[in-house]
């Protein structure tokens, strides 16, 4: 996790040695696709290149840090690899903490004016994960950094 005080921006990335040993495991399932061949050639290169490309781009999420919540002064944007997510600070009510298969979920409250358009339905939008850091850290951060300060409206 990094903090700039001079801007007031917090980053949550995820934990290095977590990901890493995550990239290793891809790495061990592609080494066993590469030599199983009970089920055919085929299903061992399909596996192998699949697997291949999937560790790879979990290593160059590693190098590159592409996941991860940015918090500054204009909200927070929640980026991961099949999701990429801006949610401005004036239409956050509340962050909530939402149990799903017996785990605990970080989820976004929004503003009723924002479920009135149309494209949201009235349900918290969950956070996917806390990035391998302790889940009460993750949900005090987000919570204590909601600008709460009125801003002029900008028209879209």
């Amino acid at each position: 996790m990094r903090k700039q005080s001079s801007q007031d921006i917090v980053v949550i990335k995820p934990i290095w040695w977590r990901q890493a040993c995550f990239t290793l495991f891809l790495l061990v399932v592609t080494g066993f696709f590469a030599v199983v061949t009970h089920f055919g050639p085929l299903f061992s290169w399909v596996g192998t290149i699949f697997m291949g490309l999937v560790t790879l781009l979990s290593l160059l999420d590693q190098i590159f840090e592409w996941s991860r919540l940015k918090i500054d002064q204009s909200g927070f944007w929640l980026r991961g690899w099949f999701r990429n997510k801006r949610i401005p600070h004036h239409e956050i009510k509340e962050f909530k903490i939402v149990e799903f298969a017996g785990k605990k979920l970080l989820a976004v409250e929004l503003i009723g004016s924002t479920y009135d358009s149309g494209k949201i339905s009235h349900q918290p939008i969950p956070f996917p994960c806390s990035f391998g850091r302790p889940f009460e850290e993750v949900c005090k951060i987000v919570q204590s950094k909601i600008d709460r300060t009125p801003k002029p409206r900008i028209p879209r």
